[in-house]
């Protein structure tokens, strides 16, 4: 059975070929939601990273001058972070700027490249720590602890000041989110270390130093994991969301769909997603086309917040 295109010549007039369905932020609120909060979010973020940034230069200096190798793999977590908060922070300096015509989709890939480059800059951290554990391990050293534990509570303390700050932003930000989890994680880190540091002082376990710093690799590896997964997928134009789910979706919720083929889904910046596809109708049901779009769109926004589509109808030439 032959299936004919919408955009075929010998059909309605005022029937398109593609139609697309527009980005979601097509409210009033959402518009002024982003307007009331984006000012807020730039400040907080700007704070925020001067903050970790000087605990960052700080925890390197003294973790080299008090010989400590826990504290200066804290430092690079730190910069992890750092670069997080101006990951996010560009994004949304790009998301208030107009981009010409030619970028079809804006500027938002820059951040999944930062990212990409955030994820590689990690990984070598990681090898730089693990080579001075195996060489501490060989070569035992004894630390500073008076200048290491000074400087792991005031990172702990700038941790603690940076969330709440981060805190003042919009909740809803899906970057902001990312970096007070960030923040969390690195909390977390800074009382592991503090801890240490305490056993070390009372029993001269310098060892511990060498295995602190080993937990703080591998949590940044798991960072490190994540982000160059992602960007990645993203990179790659690997559909973020399972096709076959979304295709069931979209055919058991529309009656009047008998198929969806051609399916493309990917990933333009986090939680940016785009579809095209081709859809399959009765031949009767073309009149009503508009309605089905609407409803098919309503529908992958809710479920899969797939926010930008474009479908092309097809039916069968003869009817069932």
């Amino acid at each position: 059975m032959r299936e004919c295109n919408i955009g075929l010549h010998e059909h309605k007039p005022n029937i398109k070929t593609n139609m697309e369905h527009n980005h979601s932020h097509d409210t009033e609120h959402s518009h002024d939601h982003e307007h009331d909060h984006r000012g807020t979010d730039k400040k907080v973020l700007k704070i925020a990273l001067v903050i970790t940034f000087i605990t960052m230069i700080l925890e390197f200096v003294a973790g080299f001058i008090g010989n400590s190798l826990a504290l200066i793999s804290d430092a690079i977590h730190m910069f992890t972070h750092s670069f997080a908060l101006i990951i996010s922070l560009v994004a949304i300096i790009i998301a208030s700027k107009k981009a010409p015509l030619d970028k079809t989709f804006g500027y938002y890939r820059i951040e999944v490249i930062a990212a990409f480059i955030n994820g590689l800059t990690i990984v070598l951290s990681i090898i730089w720590i693990l080579y001075e554990a195996v060489e501490r391990f060989l070569n035992p050293q004894v630390i500073d602890l008076s200048i290491s534990m000074s400087v792991a509570i005031i990172g702990l303390i700038v941790n603690v000041i940076t969330g709440v700050i981060l805190m003042q932003g919009d909740k809803e930000n899906i970057n902001l989110k990312s970096s007070f989890m960030h923040m969390l994680a690195d909390a977390l880190s800074s009382v592991a270390i503090i801890l240490g540091y305490i056993v070390i002082y009372y029993t001269s376990w310098y060892f511990i130093d060498i295995i602190l710093s080993l937990l703080v690799a591998y949590i940044i590896g798991k960072w490190a994991y994540i982000i160059l997964k992602n960007s990645v997928n993203t990179l790659m134009e690997s559909s973020p969301l399972d096709i076959a789910e979304v295709k069931t979706y979209i055919e058991s919720n529309n009656k009047e769909v008998l198929d969806v083929h051609e399916i493309h889904i990917w990933e333009i910046t986090q939680d940016m997603y785009n579809m095209t596809a081709h859809v399959k109708i009765n031949k009767s049901s073309l009149d009503n086309y508009e309605n089905i779009l609407e409803s098919i769109n309503k529908e992958l926004t809710k479920k899969f917040s797939i926010v930008h589509t474009t479908f092309q109808f097809e039916w069968d030439t003869k009817e069932n």
